[in-house]
């Protein structure tokens, strides 16, 4: 699932959902896993949505709160005379840069590993409670196309206020095992700007910032979903950098000038250093969207590696997230996911 699809998802629960569009969600999820570039951007893309970064997505641990947070912390008092003063957002996002330089680009399959949170409301629809459905997803991708996607579902979470209601209903899915693992349809492709792109064209985007723009806008003018309004071009080409961070196989070189441009992206802000859900540490990224909402990541500058990513509206718990557990590219053969 990438993270445009969590985004889509994120807006779809502003309210409870009944429970014919709350099966429409969790049906999203696991074609999202199985078809795992194809985002799903023509349903929310409209001139009042924001339509692009999706920074995503994807999830949590186990085990804690239910609203899966950034891990960022409150904005910290301005510094001193003397203070070392943070690093701007420009400055973590030109370090991410040269790292990816020097990441590898040798191996079998190109691998990508998530932990996806996607909130349910359950009970009355008026009151009852809110939880989130844990997921795990594995993709692999061969040179030539083919690939692979695993999925295992890895429970629930539910906030300790909302235990009680929870329990009163009977505690649904509580124990989710369901698990899979599934050779795709057809020839694998990428998913950049809503344009399908094969390994060959992906590794063929060019390497320098204003050259990946402009491949970027030509691939969103003439993308497989339509036109993207004007009111919305700006954030959507930041959402097609985005994706270049971990979803697609693109070279080092290519995924540092992705880091490059999405720097000179007006708005873009730093939280400051903190944690994801796993307990990694990184430097936490907002990126505003439409109508006062954001999204957030926090990479890790020293690998270049986007750790977790969270979409929605901050508002009842309901934001959508991922962690990314691994993505990379690696020599092991695809098999069923494991707990993480």
């Amino acid at each position: 699932m990438t993270m445009d699809e969590l985004q889509m998802i994120a807006t779809m629960l502003d309210e409870p959902p009944a429970p014919d569009a709350e099966a429409a969600v969790r049906r999203r999820l696991m074609d999202g896993m199985r078809e795992p570039e194809r985002a799903a951007r023509r349903a929310w893309r409209r001139p009042a949505l924001w339509s692009g970064l999706g920074l995503a997505a994807t999830a949590a641990a186990v085990t804690g709160a239910l609203t899966l947070t950034s891990g960022t912390a409150p904005r910290a008092p301005d510094p001193g005379p003397g203070a070392v003063r943070p690093m701007s957002a420009k400055t973590v996002l030109l370090t991410a840069a040269e790292h990816a330089e020097a990441a590898p680009s040798t191996g079998t399959y190109w691998h990508v590993r998530t932990l996806t949170s996607i909130p349910f409301h359950g009970g009355p629809r008026k009151g009852g409670y809110w939880g989130s459905r844990l997921t795990v997803g594995e993709t692999w991708t061969l040179r030539d196309g083919r690939s692979w996607t695993g999925y295992r579902e890895a429970g629930v979470r539910i906030a300790p206020k909302d235990e009680a209601a929870w329990k009163r209903d009977g505690s649904p899915n509580k124990a989710a095992s369901g698990h899979g693992l599934f050779k795709d349809k057809g020839p694998g492709t990428f998913l950049v700007c809503d344009k399908e792109m094969s390994f060959t064209q992906v590794q063929a985007l060019p390497a320098e910032p204003a050259g990946l723009l402009s491949a970027l806008k030509r691939a969103m003018l003439h993308n497989d979903d339509g036109p993207v309004p004007p009111s919305a071009q700006r954030t959507f080409v930041a959402g097609c950098l985005a994706g270049l961070l971990a979803d697609v196989p693109v070279a080092p070189k290519v995924r540092a000038a992705a880091y490059r441009a999405l720097a000179a992206t007006p708005g873009v802000t730093v939280t400051g250093r903190t944690t994801d859900e796993r307990g990694r540490t990184g430097i936490g990224l907002v990126v505003p969207e439409g109508r006062g909402g954001s999204s957030t990541m926090i990479i890790d500058p020293d690998s270049s590696l986007v750790l977790s990513t969270t979409v929605g509206h901050g508002s009842g718990g309901k934001d959508v997230a991922r962690i990314i557990l691994e993505a990379g590219w690696t020599d092991a053969s695809p098999k069923v996911p494991a707990l993480p």
